[in-house]
Parts: C-alpha cells; structure tokens; sequence
C-alpha cells in the first residue's frame, strides 16, 4: 500500500492523486500549467515530504561524506548547503542529493524518494571502522518547498521567519510552533526560493507541518501563491534543465556525461568514481546531454529517439511543453561529436521526425525568469 506523507489529509480531498515512488502525492491541484506559471510569475507551494531524509553525525561525519561524495563538504562552512552525487566505483551515478553541514560532526543529507532505501544502504556499506552514525528521519519531518519570485515574501509574512539575507544554498535553522525547522535556499524549479525541513512532524503528529502549510496557503492568497504538484515541478525542473534521477542521472551515466561535472571536485584527494570522471574529463565521452527545441508543435517525451540524417543518434531522456516558449522542449542524450558539430536536429514523435534544435539550458530567458532575473 502506498505511503502518505504528513500533510496528506490537507489537501487529499483538493488535488488530483498520482503514486510515486511508493507514496500517493498530488499531481495537480487547480491544473499542471496554472501551477507552473504561479511559481515563475509569483509563488507556489510544494509538498516534498516523499523526499528521503538522512543524519550523518559522529567524529569522522565530514571525512566519512567526503569519500561518498563529489563534492568537498569540509571546506564547506557550517551552513552551507551542496548539491552533489553519489557514485558507484564505475564512475555512474546513484544518486544526486543535497549534503546540509550543520557541523564538523553532523549533516543532514536529502536523497531522491525512489532511491531512499538503495542509498542508505549504499552509505551504510562504507562506515566500517568510522565514528559516524547514519540515521533515517525520513518519518520523522517534512519537507515543504516554496518555490517564486515571491517566496521570501510568503515565508516572512506567513512564518515570521526572515529569510531575504540567506543567501542560495545556505541555509540557517529556525523554529516553528516550538519544533526546529532547516530553512534553506534551495529548490528544484529554477526559480528562487526555500525548502523548509520541519523535524519532529510525523503522521502521528502533523499539526506543526500541517499548520505551516495552511499558514503559507492563507497568507498566499492575495499574491496569488497556488499549491502545486508533482506534474509542475517536473515541467519546471525540465524548462530550468534540472536532471532527474532516472532520466538524465542513472547508474549508467556519468556526471561527465551529464554536463554536472561542475559539481566534482577533482581537488580532493579521492571519492569513489574519481578516476573514471579524470579519465572522461581528460579524453572526453561518446555522448553527451543537451537540451532541444522543437520546431512547430511536437512535444518530445522520454525515451523518444533523436535523429541526424536518417540515423539515430540519441534519445530523449525527459520532454514536455514548455508554458513560457508554449514550444515542446527536452533534454537528450547525443553522441558528442554530433552535440559538437550540429545545431539542427529531428526527434521521432509516433513516427514522424520532427525538427529541434539544440539549445542551451535553462530554456526561458534568465533575465526574465528564473533566479537569475533582472526584470
């Protein structure tokens, strides 16, 4: 039977349901599009609870993290928050995740919900002989998104809590109706905004998350701040070109692969995968990622075929249509000589080759939405 989350009975009887990764969550609420075009022109509210929660803390936390993952979380200050993969010694990846250093000696990691339980098994492999412990408190909180050029806004007027001076990935710790709450400036839609991990809610006792929901709802209101789905946010992280896991991010992919090797940090001494991203990094790979365009009204979906010439030289790896370009988009992989060389290229849609071009993401304009904007 599929899991709930916390804050399910506020809004089981106003959204429309889906199953994913083992839990009933919202598909849509007033509709996918409305939804996204709240979160870009104003605000939107996300219930991410399904996302995996973990604790890391002991002595050896920052050293035992820095082996799992690609980033370097010990030059990291307390605060700061850092989106990073897990990798197997093949170099692929098997999870991207985001580590939360609350010290020296203790971290809080957010894993993809599908992965939850392969991912604490995965880290569990390598504590021998370390002083860390490694805790699922998963059950034990939300983890609410507000996601908008409105956010801080919301998160002010409806919590209290002041939240413009924190800078993107940082986080700071709060409280809220007496239980602590991890207030970061992240997301997964592009846009500016917060995810506020409220310790101490279960289904058991919901009322704290349960109350912080209907408080950002009500005060939302005369901004016009819509509750949100799973369905916008994957067509929000798709026009920002965020990967999936599952998608674009596998066992079979690399980071490099991925176009993220911004995010390894070839500098540290080791982590599990490195020689295999040295190698990629220094020789190249035979595909890559890149985002299409299409040209007319096709609108691409995963696993689509991507073609040059008559030939297939990719596929798509997530597509949909996009709100603001009211174009079909997608993120594919290709073989790289082809991403270097070509800028027009045909996506079998049911069979009838339709014309994209390759086109950086983010897909909208950044200087009109997104985080980056300037207008």
């Amino acid at each position: 039977m599929p899991r709930v989350t916390p804050l399910y009975s506020t809004y089981r009887f106003h959204s429309r349901a889906t199953e994913f990764a083992g839990y009933t969550m919202p598909l849509m609420f007033k509709g996918i599009i409305q939804e996204h075009l709240a979160v870009r022109e104003r605000a939107g509210i996300f219930d991410v609870s399904h996302m995996g929660r973990f604790m890391v803390e002991g002595r050896d936390a920052e050293r035992f993290l820095n082996h799992l993952v690609t980033v370097d979380v010990a030059r990291a200050e307390a605060g700061r928050a850092q989106y990073t993969f897990l990798c197997h010694e093949g170099g692929g990846v098997m999870d991207d995740l985001i580590t939360y250093k609350l010290g020296s000696d203790r971290f809080m990691v957010v894993v993809n919900a599908a992965n939850r339980e392969k991912d604490f098994e995965w880290i569990s492999r390598w504590m021998a002989g370390m002083d860390v412990t490694l805790k699922d408190v998963t059950d034990d909180s939300v983890l609410i998104a507000v996601q908008g050029p409105r956010s801080a806004d919301l998160v002010k007027e409806a919590l209290g809590l002041e939240v413009s001076g924190i800078r993107r990935f940082r986080f700071v710790l709060a409280s809220y109706g007496g239980l602590e709450v991890v207030v970061s400036r992240t997301g997964y839609t592009g846009e500016d905004g917060f995810e506020m991990a409220v310790m101490g809610v279960s289904l058991q006792r919901p009322q704290v998350g349960m109350e912080m929901w209907d408080a950002l709802l009500e005060k939302g209101r005369r901004w016009g701040v819509e509750p949100c789905g799973l369905g916008a946010r994957d067509t929000l992280r798709i026009e920002a070109g965020l990967p999936l896991y599952g998608n674009e991010l596998a066992q079979e992919f690399t980071p490099v692969e991925a176009k993220l090797d911004r995010f390894l940090d070839m500098s540290k001494f080791d982590y599990i995968g490195k020689p295999v991203h040295e190698r990629q990094l220094k020789e190249g790979t035979a595909k890559t990622l890149v985002g299409l365009v299409c040209i007319g009204n096709a609108v691409p979906r995963s696993h689509y075929g991507v073609f040059l010439g008559g030939r297939q030289v990719g596929f798509v790896t997530s597509g949909t249509f996009s709100p603001i370009l009211r174009k079909g988009i997608a993120m594919a992989y290709v073989d790289s000589n082809v991403a270097k060389e070509e800028k027009e290229l045909e996506v079998d849609v049911r069979g009838i080759k339709c014309k994209a071009e390759i086109h950086p993401p983010p897909f909208y304009d950044p200087r009109r939405y997104g985080w980056r904007r300037t207008s």
